[in-house]
This record gives C-alpha cells, structure tokens and sequence, in this order.
C-alpha cells in the first residue's frame, strides 16, 4: 500500500494567484487584455488565458489601447517609459512585492556609484528586468560556473542580490566568496521568503518518503530549484502534470510525497493526486490532496489564519477553511479613535485570528484579531525582559512620577522619571509623542504592570559609544566634539561617549584667565587628540593645537627694527608683556622701557595700556620677541629718581640672560611649561573627585 502525502507548502505563491486575479478580473470586464510574455511559466495556465481572451505578447510596438499586465517578474524602468508614452494604453503592474524590492536596492545602490552583483538565470526575465534597474555596473554571476571569480577587477563598493527564485545555499556561497574580493560589499537576502518555505517544506517531506514527484512547467525556475532540492536528499521525478507519471516509479515504493513550484495551479496538483488514486494508490488520511478537502474542526483558542471575504460597518467576514465564514466583530479589533474597519482590512486580505467561540448549532465560528495581538505583545514583552532586548513605544502621557508609553495592543507601559535619562529632566512634556526605546525591567501580566527603563538603553549606548572611541581614537588627529563641563583648570569635551580634557594651557594661543572666556558649554569645537590611555579612560585633548599656530605668521608680520602698536597683556618684575598679534607675545625687558632707572615696570605702562614698541629680535623658533618702548618713544626723565650716572652703571653691560636666567623657558609663551604634566595630573584628580561627588549627589 502506497501511502501519498502533499508538501505543506505547494502551489501559487501569492505574488502569482494575486497577477492571475488582476489578470482575469480585467478580462471579466469585457476588455482586451495583454500580458508582456507568459504570466507565469505554465502551459496550462497560459492555455486557460488564452480561453478568457488574454493574449501574451512579447513585443509592445502594436499595442495602442486595452490593458496590458506586467507580470510578476517585473520590466526594466526603459520598458515603462515606453508604454506609459501610450495614451489609451492602460498598465496593470502585478510586479511581485519581492521583485519590486530587489529592483529598488539595484536601482539605490547603482545610482551612490556602487557595482551590483546579481546572482541568478541571465536569461530569466526577472533577471533581465533587474540589469535595467542596475544600470551600467551590473553584473549576473550564474548558478552553474564560477567564471565570474576570475572575470577582471572588481569593485571596491559592491552589493550583491539574489534572483527571487534561486536557493539560499548558493546564494550564501556565492557571497562568500564574493567578500574575499570586495573589501565593502553589502548583501542583501532578497530570495523570495515563500520560495525558501517551500524549499524548506520539500527537503522536510523528501527525508520522509521514498519517491518525491515535483510539480510544474520545466520552463519554472522555482520549480527547477524545488527539484534539484529533493534530488538532493531521496528519488525526484519533475513532471508537468498527470499525463508524466510512469507506474514502473512507483514498483516497490511504499511513501509518495508531492510538491509544486510557484506557478503550479491547484487544479494540476489535483489532478496528479486523482490520478495516484485511480492507480488504487492510497492515501493517508488527512495528509494527502482531494478534491473535496476535509472541512477543519476548530475549538476555542486555536490560532488560525484567513481570507478576508467582505468587510462591513461593524464586522468582517473571513475564510477560514470552516464550513461557514468566521465572524470577525468591530470590537474584537483594535482600532484608533479615526479608523474604520474599511480602511484596515480588504477583501483577499490574510489574517491571524484568534477562535473565540464555536456555535456548532448555528454553524458560526466568532474569532477575534485584538485578542491575538494583545496575547502576541505580551510574549513580545515577557521575551524583551528576560533578554534585555530593546523595545520602542510611544509616549502617550505624562504622570507627576514619569511617564505613560503604549505599547500597543491597549498595552501600557510606565517609566519612572528616574528611569527616563541619564541626567535630571525637571520636564518630561517634550517627550509627548515620541518613539522611545527603552527595555523592559519588571512585569506582572496578572495586573497589567510593565515598567519600563530608557535609562538602562542609554547608559549601555554610551558604554558601547566610549569603547568604540577609545578604541578608535589615534593620536594626533583632529575630531568633532561638544564642550560638556567648564572648571578653572580647562574644559571637558566628549569626543564619541566619553570626556576629554582639554588643559586650560591648551585651550587658547592666547592668555586667558578661564575657560569661559573662550568656550560655552554645548558649543561644538574642533580637538587635537594628544593623549589617549584607554585602561585608566583617560583622553588629553588640544584646542589650540587643532587651529593654526599664530607663530608661523610672525615672518610676514614683524619685522626687526619696526615700530610696533601692542597691547600690555601681563606686568612682571622683569618687564612687561606686549601682545603684538592675536596669539603671539614680546617681552619689554625692564632695561628697554626708558633711558632712566625704572624701578618697576608698573612705572611706565599699565596692563591693557596700547603702546609703541620696537622690534629688537625675532626668534620664531623658541617663541620669543624682544621689543623696546625706549627706543620707540623714549619715556620723560624723572630727575628725582636715580642720577644719570647711577643708571648708567646698573643699565651697563646688562645682557637678557643675565637678567632672565632660566625665566624665558618658565613662560608658556617661551617654551613649555615645566610643570604641566603636574599640572594635568592635579586637573585628571580633581575631575575624578567631582565626577565622585556628582555620583553622590
């Protein structure tokens, strides 16, 4: 006794039952129908259009008027343009969902300069469609032959898809390989979802039986492919239909099982299962394929999925393999204040629908989709707080203790106020209809309590955000950042989730007395990175560095021997300091600020005072300038200060490193500092003690 048992996925997928549906509708309406090659490659479904009038074409130049079908293989963008130029030409496009896809990511990707790799049959129309999307850098790499891996240099920025038909296994392959030759190639799954189950639910039934018959047209990628699956795995015979079935395959078989490929009608699957009985093949019961299909027993509770038939004000009607359609009541779905049952479900709709109640006596199935979603959500969200999963709603109130987010389905979550950031937010109204992510950290089903943490999601951002910078970061480089926190000794800067320090030494060419006299928190500033120590999270940063040195323009603007305007930035006992350009500093010695004896320097000029100097030496290299206001404009005598003579001996034979000695190199504007590493350390403690008190507080 042979036993037969059907694929649990065989026949019309719904891209091609969906271009059949159009097809016929528009043939029912008494107008001429064409179709731009075979709707579907299957002799005997092209034979029953030709029955209803539909004639297949396979050039446009004679259409003028009626409609034309495009079918689900979809046409190059050239090809519509020319039908669209057609006025009295009306264009029904059954382009499968899945095609228009891949077209959409050929056609993307081609336009930013990439080069598209397309995996598949180069003579299959939809292969042929997608080279018109894909453009000049295109190219198709065969199932068969692996010549493409040797065809000349490929690009550096590439995307590789797949014909919707083809098998997911060549297609990993393929890719594989690929990425080995291009540095930046993205890929993108685009094998029809419905093939790989079909695929899938082959290979599953090839392993259970004996003999495996695939149904449908050899023209039939899809089905082409189903084939080569199952030969794979156990004995496979292609055929057409009934008429191909050969009694001497079925000697000393005892497990038939039956698939079809995607333009597979179900009158054909029909009839090679008729035929397997009128050779007193036996099936097993509730598994095999009859004409008259087994009406479905349904209880309260089972989950099932149907046809939406018609729609009216207060209740749907759906096809859910019962002896009578299932009622689907206005309340048992979820609608928004504005929305009617029209305007979400139409009819040939497939929805998942829970059976609520089961009246034998009447004949009447009552189902409900707000049930089903509502207990789908909860799952969602009991899966999200065992994983940490991040989750998204929208803020649909606000509380006095946080938040209200709807987690759809009539769901609601609440987010505590000290769970929203990271930082206090006195307000939370700004948050009002926004799309949050946060995670789920505590449920009670039995009460209908979710709290919520956006906090937790953020505080993970950031630690992802400053791993990745201090592992990122390089020295010497120059980046964006967002002055985050001013102190006396310099300015903190986040530079990608986490804080450098920009030393007050580094902040400015010129003298300043505060950070705040240069920067405002929030303002986005470019950082030379000097310093990274990523074990201790410690970055040093440069604003000064990160901007043109004033010193290297010194050359083209003083001159030795000019008479120079200045302003007096800094009085020392030594002298005075006079800046001459925005960033660049000379030194008055006390010697060179009149031809008398000056006690200080405080005598002659005043902080912030203009004045004339002129230039004695230049020293770009060290950073130092020697300028003189005597030698300018000299300064009246005072006669009651020391005699002539007096000032001449202590002014005699005086030399700056004389009277300097080691101060030049203690100035910032003549060297480096000798204590700014000390310096640097004191700002790094005295940061790390006020990030301790913040945490604290």
């Amino acid at each position: 006794m042979i036993r037969v048992f059907l694929a649990e996925k065989a026949g019309f997928c719904g891209g091609v039952r969906n271009a059949l549906e159009l097809t016929l509708r528009e043939a029912g309406r008494g107008k001429k129908v064409f179709t731009m090659g075979p709707l579907v490659h299957n002799e005997r479904v092209s034979e029953y259009l030709r029955s209803r009038g539909v004639k297949a074409i396979e050039e446009p130049d004679s259409l003028n008027s009626g409609a034309v079908v495009i079918r689900t293989h979809g046409a190059t963008p050239a090809f519509f343009r020319l039908l669209q130029e057609r006025t009295n030409l009306e264009i029904i496009d059954a382009t499968c969902p899945y095609v228009k896809r891949v077209q959409n990511i050929a056609h993307s990707f081609s336009g930013k300069g990439y080069g598209v790799f397309i995996f598949g049959d180069r003579d299959h129309p939809e292969v042929q469609a997608l080279l018109g999307w894909a453009g000049e850098n295109a190219r198709v790499i065969e199932p068969s032959g692996n010549k493409w891996l040797e065809e000349g240099k490929h690009p550096s920025r590439a995307v590789l898809i797949s014909q919707t038909t083809q098998r997911e296994k060549d297609f990993l392959g393929v890719a594989e390989e690929l990425k080995k030759m291009c540095p930046d190639l993205k890929v993108f799954k685009t094998i029809c979802r419905a093939t790989i189950l079909r695929q899938e639910a082959a290979a599953k039934l090839a392993a259970a039986v004996d003999l495996m018959l695939v149904v449908g047209d050899e023209e039939s990628s899809n089905t082409r492919k189903l084939a080569q699956v199952c030969r794979e795995i156990t004995r496979t015979y292609q055929i057409a239909g009934q008429n191909d079935i050969r009694p001497d395959w079925l000697v000393g078989v005892g497990k038939v099982g039956v698939t079809a490929g995607a333009s597979t009608p179900d009158w054909t699957i029909k009839e090679v299962m008729a035929k397997m009985e009128n050779n007193e093949l036996e099936p097993r019961s509730g598994e095999s394929f009859s004409y008259q299909e087994e009406v479905k027993d349904y209880r309260p509770g089972d989950v099932v999925t149907g046809k939406v038939v018609s729609v009216e004000d207060d209740q749907v009607m759906v096809d859910i393999g019962y002896k009578t359609e299932a009622f689907l009541p206005r309340g048992e779905v979820l609608l928004t204040e504005n929305n009617s049952l029209q305007q979400v479900f139409s009819a040939g709709d497939e929805v998942d629908l829970l059976v609520v109640k089961v009246d034998e006596d009447g004949d009447k199935v009552t189902v409900s989709k707000k049930r089903l979603d509502r207990e789908r959500r909860w799952k969602e969200l009991e899966q999200a707080l065992h994983s940490t999963e991040n989750m998204t709603g929208l803020v649909k109130e606000v509380v006095p203790a946080g938040i209200i987010i709807d987690l759809a389905t009539g769901i609601e979550g609440f987010m505590p106020g000290s769970l929203v950031d990271t930082r206090y937010i006195p307000d939370f109204q700004q948050f009002i209809g926004q799309e949050l992510t946060f995670k789920v950290i505590e449920l009670n089903r039995e009460r209908d309590k979710v709290i919520l943490s956006r906090k937790q999601t953020l505080e993970e951002e950031t630690e992802e955000k400053k791993d990745e910078t201090l592992e990122n970061l390089q020295e010497g480089e120059i980046i964006r950042g967002v002055v985050k926190r001013l102190t006396n000794f310099g300015a903190f800067v986040d530079v990608g989730g986490i804080d450098g320090l920009v030393h007050i030494s580094e902040i400015s060419w010129q003298r300043i007395g505060h950070p705040q006299d240069v920067l405002k928190v929030g303002e986005e500033v470019d950082v030379k990175v000097l310093e990274v120590i990523p074990e201790r999270e410690r970055i040093s940063l440069s604003l000064r560095q990160a901007q043109p040195d004033p010193w290297s323009k010194v050359d083209d603007e003083i001159d030795v021997g000019e008479i120079i305007n200045g302003r007096v930035t800094r009085i020392v006992n030594f002298g005075a300091f006079v800046e001459l350009i925005p960033g660049v500093e000379g030194l008055v010695h006390i010697s060179q600020m009149a031809d008398f004896h000056v006690k200080h320097p405080s005598e002659i000029v005043q902080e912030g005072e203009e004045i004339e100097a002129k230039v004695l030496d230049v020293n770009t290299r060290d950073k130092r300038i020697s300028l003189s206001i005597k030698e300018a404009s000299p300064a009246p005598r005072d006669f009651s200060s020391h005699s002539s003579s007096q000032r001449e001996e202590e002014g005699q034979n005086v030399t700056l490193g004389d009277v300097f000695g080691d101060l030049f190199n203690d100035s910032p504007h003549y060297g480096s500092l000798p204590n700014k590493e000390e310096a640097e350390e004191e700002a790094e403690e005295e940061a790390e003690e006020e990030a301790e008190e913040e945490a604290e507080e």
